[in-house]
C-alpha cells in the first residue's frame, strides 16, 4: 500500500494541537473565562453595553467638555 504522506502530516498536527495546555492570565483567568463567551455570543449587545457605559462615564468626567470635543471631531471630518 502507498504511502499517504497528508494523512500522516495531518495526524502529526491533530497531536500537535491536542497537546496545547489551555492558556491562563494569572489571577484574571477566571473573570476571562465568564467575559469571553459573552463577547463570543452576544457581540452587539457587548459593544451596545460598553459603548453606553463609556459614553456615561466620559460625560461624568468630562461633563460638557465631551460635547465640545464631539463637535469638534465632527467637524474635522
Amino acid at each position: 500500500m502507498k504511502e499517504d504522506k497528508i494523512y500522516k502530516l495531518l495526524v502529526s498536527k491533530m497531536q500537535e494541537i491536542a497537546l496545547v495546555p489551555p492558556q491562563t492570565i494569572g489571577s484574571f483567568t477566571p473573570l476571562y473565562k465568564k467575559i469571553v463567551p459573552r463577547f463570543k455570543y452576544y457581540p452587539w449587545k457587548s459593544a451596545l453595553i460598553i459603548s453606553l457605559a463609556s459614553t456615561i462615564s466620559l460625560y461624568l468626567v468630562l461633563g460638557s467638555t465631551l460635547v465640545k470635543i464631539a463637535s469638534l471631531l465632527q467637524f474635522g471630518f
